[in-house]
């Protein structure tokens, strides 16, 4: 009964013109994420395209294996506690709704006593991959809702980065809002996707033991294993876990999967000359050099 009503009003809201819809759907989410929020364990807090739904694939499975779930509970960490209460309350958080909580200067009250993880990428590549996102994966309603471009056929990547709500200058700020809080918060760490790349069991490891649900390191090499580049590529192809969190748009165009390349500095591939220049110089000049995006940070970089 209470589905059947759910999806009566599911319908009645989608009859609803553009504006008045988008407004009532973010509306209803900010009310579910507020609540989340408040009852979680660990907060993870990251732009998208930042490796947000690699790392919630791997809690998924970390948990779900551990105790002895169905696979068809992930990659829905959410609910894992709920299972199990051995299993720490997991929360990721809608970028939409924590970025105005981590704005500023002062400690964020929502996050107070909670492990939160922030996480970060390579400014550009998560410019890269957004633009792509948005262009060849991204449902219309999906980009209404989270007020990105509708139409990028005439928009460059390059012009993408100057968006100012979507692009580069918004990002960074961001970036340095979570290294902001981190300062201030008593347990939190910055995880970055190249690290989640280059050690992802170890990792793995200390965000569940940040959680206050530790795992074994042979656990969290299983679960590191488990979702690889290759296996869940694969798993897209396959549809294996029947989720928009993982289901390519067209599987005839490798641009259109959600797990696209996972390369680490790609976007070398499609920034060159005056542009990454002008790109670099402002991550140089506005990003915390902590986070290691800037130019001296990168100079050992191939093709820098």
């Amino acid at each position: 009964m209470v589905d059947r009503q759910a999806n009566i009003g599911e319908r009645i809201v989608g009859l609803l013109p553009d504006g008045p819809r988008i407004a009532l759907k973010r509306g209803i989410r900010g009310l579910s994420e507020k609540r989340k929020l408040a009852r979680a364990d660990l907060v993870v807090v990251g732009h998208p395209k930042s490796g947000n739904t690699w790392l919630r694939f791997q809690l998924a499975r970390v948990y779900q294996h551990k105790y002895g779930l169905p696979e068809s509970v992930i990659p829905d960490v959410e609910i894992l506690h709920g299972l199990n209460r051995s299993i720490p309350q997991l929360h990721m958080g809608a970028y939409t709704y924590i970025r105005p909580i981590i704005a500023g200067t002062a400690p964020a009250a929502q996050l107070a006593g909670k492990g939160v993880v922030f996480i970060v990428r390579h400014p550009l590549d998560i410019m890269v991959s957004l633009y792509l996102h948005i262009q060849k994966h991204a449902l219309h309603e999906r980009k209404l809702f989270n007020n990105w471009p509708v139409d990028l056929s005439k928009t460059s990547m390059a012009e993408f980065t100057d968006n100012p709500d979507w692009g580069l200058r918004p990002l960074v700020g961001f970036f340095n809002d979570c290294l902001r809080q981190h300062d201030r918060l008593e347990r939190s760490m910055i995880v970055s996707y190249e690290d989640m790349k280059a050690q992802p069991a170890q990792l793995l490891a200390r965000i569940t033991a940040l959680a206050g649900g530790p795992v074994s390191p042979e656990e969290a090499e299983e679960a590191a294993a488990y979702t690889s580049f290759d296996k869940l590529r694969q798993a897209e192809i396959e549809n294996k876990f029947n989720t928009t969190r993982l289901r390519a748009a067209n599987p005839g165009d490798p641009d259109s999967f959600k797990v696209r390349r996972a390369k680490v500095f790609g976007y070398l591939d499609y920034f060159s000359g005056e542009v990454l220049e002008r790109l670099q110089a402002v991550i140089d000049r506005d990003l915390d050099p902590r986070l290691g995006y800037g130019s001296s940070a990168m100079k050992d970089t191939p093709g820098m």
